[in-house]
């Protein structure tokens, strides 16, 4: 399993616009049929700080949703809206995959 982690730190005053945005993009993941993210927010840390992970089954269903999301005009026009809600340079990215049971 694959899990795409996305952490920004939101402008103060923007919050709300910030979460209407991702409902904006999990409604069209759920519209095209791909994977939905979940959205968190650390009850301690960094302030203002939003956590949105999706999860998949392999590395290869990742790497398709990200090249029908980055060839989506719409999908990549609401992406691009989250730069007037993000504190510049904060933006990051992670994926991480479960480890084997059978590690040797």
């Amino acid at each position: 399993m694959y899990r795409f982690r996305l952490i920004a730190q939101v402008k103060y005053g923007h919050f709300k616009e910030y979460l209407e945005l991702s409902n904006k993009v999990n409604a069209l993941c759920r519209e095209r049929g791909w994977t939905e993210f979940t959205v968190l927010i650390p009850v301690v840390g960094v302030a203002n700080e939003v956590i949105a992970e999706a999860d998949y089954p392999d590395l290869a269903t990742f790497q398709k949703w990200g090249e029908a999301f980055q060839t989506d005009a719409e999908a990549m026009n609401l992406n691009r809206s989250f730069a007037d809600h993000t504190v510049q340079g904060s933006a990051r990215s992670e994926l991480l995959e479960t480890i084997p049971d059978d590690l040797a």
